[in-house]
């Protein structure tokens, strides 16, 4: 399977950094993958899916061994997996009855409630570096200390975006 990705690459150093990320982090990924989906061959298709994904952002990718790199490639896998899982789930989810599904409705507004689909988009429309650690804190259930890994800054970095992040959700969600 490695020389398939390989032909994807173009240039030397590209196709050196990519064998040593594959050689490096496969298991963890599959790993990682598993843990998610509990399913080996589902797992398999989501390293496969999150390699695709590192090779179109090979050139970002500075040293191999480093906490930043195991980092960004933890988000992309446990990203693809997490999909794969929610893809799997929907689509063996048994359909409610018409009656029921009318009679449940997830934005009770007049209660103030909102559902997580449209807090979800809210929090995409955020500048990138707010929505970036709201989704690694709540949708990877990643730490601060992770988090800071993951994006290579200081934990503090981390809490103020996130603090930011939450007044700036509570402002766009305030506003409708």
């Amino acid at each position: 399977m490695l020389q398939f990705y390989l032909a994807l690459v173009d240039g030397a150093e590209e196709k050196s950094k990519f064998e040593q990320i594959y050689i490096y982090y496969r298991g963890l990924m599959l790993s990682r993958s598993y843990e998610i989906l509990n399913d080996t061959g589902l797992a398999e298709d989501a390293v496969h899916n999150a390699f695709i994904r590192i090779l179109k952002n090979i050139s970002k990718i500075g040293e191999v061994e480093s906490p930043r790199t195991k980092g960004f490639i933890m988000i992309v896998t446990e990203n693809v997996a997490k999909t794969m899982y929610i893809k799997n789930t929907r689509q063996n989810a048994v359909p409610l009855d018409e009656n029921y599904r009318s009679s449940v409705n997830t934005t009770e507004t007049a209660e103030g409630r909102i559902s997580a689909e449209y807090v979800a988009q809210k929090i995409r429309e955020l500048p990138e570096q707010y929505s970036r650690v709201m989704m690694l804190k709540y949708l990877n259930q990643l730490t601060n200390r992770e988090i800071a890994s993951a994006l290579g800054v200081s934990e503090t970095v981390v809490r103020k975006r996130l603090e930011r992040a939450r007044r700036e959700l509570k402002r766009l969600l305030g506003e409708e």
